[in-house]
């Protein structure tokens, strides 16, 4: 992108599947979320909504201002930004604004974003990960003994964040998840995404009955400096989860 619209930390969160771009503008248009429309480097600004998302025409339409004047500076602007900033952070550029005619009135029009940025404000949130059919992180524990030998831990996720992921082991701990331990080369396979190559670190380790009798541990595990496409495949998984949850809620 041209522009310098989002900030470095901003950038591991930017969309750029075309097909997730369109379900993020039909979730606010569904929300008829209140967009923020900034021009001018901020100078001129007002509020708007998505009125429609056609992805056969690759176009976007929304509720137009009411000042003349106002809508021919917005219309006259080679970069208009778009942004949500209450819940779920959304925001992305456009350069070519027009206007159209519809039946009940006068509309914007833009192209679909090729990208946008989707940041949940509450980073680390966690998503409870299935049970049935559990995501699994593999790690290779070195061998303190013979350098070429490994064994590998088999961790049950219990839950996920952008920040990093909770699993559930076996009480006793494993030596290799003492605190403040750096766990390389750890492999989580997200299901319909992909699976990951991570460096995890040990942040917190708490007991956990998972029923009568039984207990286990708790190991929170923080992602250390996660490579531009491990983030990506993190996001979409935690996206996923979390649609999912919405539509449980709305499903009651």
């Amino acid at each position: 992108m041209d522009y310098a619209v989002y900030s470095e930390s901003e950038e591991q969160f930017i969309v750029h599947n075309p097909k997730e771009v369109v379900q993020i503008l039909n979730d606010l248009l569904k929300q008829k979320a209140m967009l923020k429309v900034s021009f001018n480097h901020g100078a001129d600004e007002y509020l708007t909504t998505v009125i429609a998302v056609d992805v056969k025409t690759h176009t976007v339409l929304f509720d137009i201002g009411r000042d003349e004047d106002f809508n021919r500076r917005l219309l006259a602007s080679h970069q208009v930004i778009f942004s949500k900033e209450d819940g779920i952070k959304i925001k992305w550029v456009s350069t070519h604004i027009t206007e159209i005619n519809l039946k009940d009135g006068k509309a914007i029009k833009i192209a679909l974003p090729k990208d946008l940025l989707r940041l949940q404000r509450r980073e680390f949130y966690r998503f409870t990960t299935p049970i049935v059919n559990p995501v699994l992180c593999r790690v290779d524990v070195p061998d303190e003994h013979d350098v070429e030998a490994s064994r590998t831990l088999e961790l049950t996720l219990a839950d996920v964040s952008l920040g990093g992921v909770g699993v559930l082991t076996a009480d006793p701990l494993d030596p290799a998840l003492t605190l403040g331990a750096y766990l390389h080369h750890c492999k989580i396979g997200f299901p319909d995404v992909g699976e990951t190559n991570l460096t995890l670190q040990v942040k917190n380790v708490n007991e956990v009955h998972v029923k009568e009798g039984v207990m286990k541990q708790r190991v929170g595990l923080q992602y250390i400096e996660p490579s531009r496409g491990n983030e990506s495949l993190i996001n979409r998984y935690v996206y996923i989860l979390e649609r999912q949850l919405i539509a449980l809620a709305n499903s009651k």
